[in-house]
């Protein structure tokens, strides 16, 4: 059977991880004679050729590698990596800007960069050992004190040093000539450095740390060495060790910013995230225009709910860089946290401008106008983000979202899945769509394993044990749907918990009048693992057409508001989340409920302790009045649940 150019692909990458070279190199050839410009397979001959010492071959396979596909890091590495051993040391330097002229960006490329910058890969120096034999080189050293040219003496035993660091002779003849001061190079010779960075790049972690590991018994004084065993260490999520790494490279080099930065972002996958701002902060001091120490700082606030602090971090990246893509989507992701869907968007837009081919911020943007109700705009973003990125689970997930029907759902479900088998969220709640259909088998069997107290199934045995199945959604906006069609549309709709107004504008269409109720400057009081003031506004209060908003805590608004008859509720959108807020607006707002009123409880399944917010208070309120509640319809995507009151 004739390979397809995928799987003569995936033999090719197994034979040259298995050291079989000829039959790699037979299967990459025959890939380029059908597709001369596959850029994973020209880079792939290239990395053959410098493996076999044939350098200077690898050139044309990296470059073209490159015209085909330049966002891939690896290739600027390795086309840079090539060069170097070639001592083109000039050209190297000249890629490596390219690279980051279309966006190259990492730790990695940062330590690179250090290299280039401090060490200079002795791009104006060459050793005298690289063409003169070690013995002859020791007697032109000798040579030059006997003539008393001193200097050049000492410059050859330093090049002896770099070579042979524990050479006796060079060591004690450099310390004689340097006031009883060996000079010992900091860092090992660029080659050897190169290939453990290539160790690293390629994902050998294990391998670049045992080998940065030994160096270091030869290069003790060298930063550069700690500091790829920190990020060897951070990706092989030993993150204790990896800070140690960086705590020597800092020992060595005080005002090492990649340094602090580095130890930061481990710091930030540890979980303490007020240490990793720190020395994010530490890094700035040494280095006021890094980049990416602001926008790694951004993603630390932001993982501290300091959202404010957290997009002005963002800022200041792209303020010094400009064309930072990964820091438009960051504040992106910020501004959405905030509410802010249009501001979020308009962000991710200008990532995807700099950088076309960037699934995260596709996907992300998705989120974005899903939340602003643009449903069509949203499924054609996750559409972009699987093209581009076809194993992009996440995406799946979110797609599954917007489903129009249980099988749609369980589809993309079951595609997330494939992508990653230990998804948990799809598992779960493709046992509950399962169930929906009559299947209870998964659902049961989850039931008796460990994660029968997870909040998704707790949630799930709730809806299950209901006299009826509710109706079930995938988001807000087709549940908003089917209470509006379910309702009186000649009465007002209430919301207690307005925000940023989206979905308030959504019901305003259907039902043209509505009261919004808000302090606009966020929740009162802490919520589980939200602080007070979450959810703000700024105070800024919607102007919508239709639209009467009173403003202030519902304790005070509410009992002088209702003071005075009001029409009866077509639908009530509690938003409020908290257990607190409300019971108080329910009580308050017992006047304008009867039998054809719809409530709908936007946190009221799915959360962690959602059996103590929004479903506590309902279940209060019915109990203090004698009544009880028909579920008409839920949503496992957006915790929704709508529901009429019975004896009312």
């Amino acid at each position: 059977m004739e390979l397809t150019l995928d799987r003569a692909l995936q033999k090719g990458i197994k034979a040259h991880k298995a050291g079989q070279i000829q039959e790699a190199e037979r299967l990459y050839t025959a890939i380029l004679k059908t597709q001369p410009k596959h850029p994973e397979a020209n880079h792939n001959m290239g990395i053959l050729a410098v493996g076999v010492g044939k350098v200077h071959e690898s050139l044309p396979f990296f470059k073209t590698a490159l015209e085909a596909n330049s966002s891939i890091g690896q290739y600027w590495l390795s086309y840079i990596d090539a060069l170097i051993k070639l001592r083109r040391i000039v050209d190297a330097k000249a890629v490596f800007n390219q690279a980051k002229d279309k966006g190259a960006n990492g730790e990695i490329f940062d330590q690179l960069e250090q290299q280039l910058l401090e060490q200079g890969l002795q791009a104006n120096k060459s050793n005298i050992l690289d063409t003169t034999k070690l013995d002859k080189a020791l007697r032109l050293a000798k040579q030059k004190l006997k003539d008393g040219h001193s200097e050049e003496a000492k410059s050859i035993y330093e090049d002896i040093l770099q070579k042979f660091p524990k050479h006796k002779q060079a060591l004690i003849a450099s310390k004689s000539l340097t006031g009883g001061v060996t000079v010992i190079p900091e860092d090992p010779p660029s080659d050897q450095l190169q290939s453990i960075i290539n160790l690293y790049t390629q994902g050998h972690l294990e391998q670049a740390l045992y080998h940065a590991t030994e160096m270091l018994e030869k290069f003790p004084n060298s930063a550069i060495l700690y500091n790829i065993a920190g990020l060897s260490n951070k990706g092989l999520m030993r993150f204790n060790a990896a800070i140690d790494s960086y705590k020597q490279a800092l020992k060595v080099k005080p005002n090492y910013a990649e340094a602090y930065n580095n130890m930061g972002n481990a710091q930030n996958r540890k979980g303490d995230l007020d240490s990793s701002i720190d020395n994010y902060k530490q890094a700035l001091r040494v280095k006021s225009d890094f980049a990416e120490a602001y926008n790694n700082m951004g993603i630390a606030q932001s993982g501290k709910g300091d959202l404010d602090a957290a997009i002005g971090s963002y800022n200041s990246a792209i303020k010094i860089k400009p064309d930072y893509a990964e820091a438009y989507n960051n504040k992106g992701v910020s501004l959405n946290g905030k509410g802010e869907s249009g501001a979020a968007i308009v962000s991710y837009k200008q990532a995807l401008k700099l950088k076309p081919d960037y699934a995260e911020a596709y996907n992300n943007m998705g989120t974005a106008l899903q939340n602003k109700g643009e449903i069509d705009a949203a499924k054609n973003c996750y559409k972009e983000a699987i093209k581009i990125k076809p194993n992009y689970a996440n995406a799946a997930w979110n797609r599954s979202s917007l489903a129009e029907n249980i099988s749609e759902a369980k589809s993309w479900m079951e595609h997330c899945l494939q992508l990653d088998q230990s998804y948990l969220h799809a598992k779960l709640t493709l046992s509950a769509l399962r169930f929906y259909e009559g299947d209870k088998s998964d659902f049961d069997d989850l039931m008796q394993s460990s994660l029968k107290d997870h909040p998704y199934m707790r949630s799930f045995s709730w809806a299950f044990s209901l006299p009826k199945l509710p109706e079930l959604y995938f988001h807000r906006w087709a549940l908003f749907d089917h209470a509006v069609r379910q309702s009186i549309k000649g009465r007002p709709f209430y919301e207690f918990g307005v925000w940023r107004g989206e979905a308030f504008r959504y019901l305003i269409k259907a039902f043209k009048k509505g009261y919004g109720f808000d302090t606009f400057e966020g929740i009162p009081e802490d919520w589980h693992d939200e602080t007070a003031g979450s959810y703000s506004s700024d105070g800024n209060v919607p102007k919508i057409q239709g639209g009467e908003f009173i403003v202030g805590k519902f304790d005070d608004t509410l009992p002088t508001f209702f003071l005075e008859p009001r029409p009866m509720a077509s639908v009530i959108n509690f938003d409020a989340d908290l257990y607190s807020s409300t019971i108080c607006a329910l009580n308050y707002a017992k006047p304008v409920i009867d039998q054809y009123t719809i409530l709908i409880f936007d946190e009221f399944i799915i959360n962690k302790n959602w059996e103590q917010d929004e479903y506590k208070a309902l279940n209060e309120f019915c109990r203090q009045n004698n009544l009880t509640y028909e579920v008409l319809a839920i949503s496992f995507f957006t915790k929704q649940a709508a529901v009429r009151l019975v004896g009312i």
